[in-house]
């Protein structure tokens, strides 16, 4: 699973991400990619003031698209082979018509995990739909976490949370494998500043973003 953030500033959002404990594995510039160990981010240099600037796109990695688009299509979900500006790709759509893509990679194989996990918020006026499109392109539904949703788990790392929402969209998060305290001194340690939010922490990201870091067993 590799959601995309489109950034004016990717260096950044890198300096961030490493900070957090994340590893840079692919750096062509303006396409960056970093793995937690657990599902991994992209950044794609956008323009500034654009309108893809701060925007994040929904994303997964694939190790045959020919056989995945087939298996998602047998499955009731519409999927469809195209090439895309990084190079071959698969395209699934959900009945809503909100798409994202899927990316062919050679290696799958993920790095030694860490504590934090990548999470893909899926917002969706139709989170029914949005949960059989991702149990039509392989994920799993987890164990129902602290507000009672239950996360889906990406075939190779990090999960995908289905949110209600009015428009169709999708966010950027992270999730440690502890609790609170130690995730606070987890951020303290690394100079990461963060507030208190939510069982969790919110940290500001460049742009004027946040970015939510859950804590296990956190309200």
């Amino acid at each position: 699973m590799r959601p995309i953030v489109f950034t004016s500033r990717p260096e950044d959002h890198a300096s961030l991400l490493t900070a957090l404990g994340l590893a840079c594995t692919e750096n062509h510039g303006d396409w960056l990619v970093f793995d937690s160990g657990d599902g991994k981010v992209g950044l794609h240099r956008a323009a500034a003031g654009s309108a893809e600037d701060g925007t994040v796109q929904l994303g997964f990695e694939i190790r045959d698209r020919g056989i995945f688009v087939r298996r998602t299509l047998a499955d009731g979900t519409l999927a469809e082979l195209l090439e895309a500006g990084r190079g071959p790709a698969a395209r699934v759509t959900a009945p809503d018509g909100f798409s994202f893509l899927a990316d062919p990679v050679a290696d799958l194989a993920p790095r030694r995990p860490g504590p934090l996990s990548v999470v893909q918020q899926w917002h969706t006026p139709d989170v029914a739909a949005a949960r059989k499109v991702l149990a039509d392109i392989g994920a799993r539904p987890g164990p129902p976490d602290a507000d009672g949703r239950s996360p889906f788990r990406a075939r190779n790392g990090g999960l995908v949370e289905v949110r209600h929402g009015e428009v169709s969209g999708v966010a950027l998060a992270l999730a440690y494998d502890g609790g609170p305290a130690d995730l606070g001194a987890l951020l303290a340690a690394a100079g990461v500043p963060a507030t208190a939010c939510g069982g969790g922490f919110a940290v500001q990201a460049p742009g004027g973003t946040v970015l939510h870091v859950g804590a296990a067993g956190g309200a």
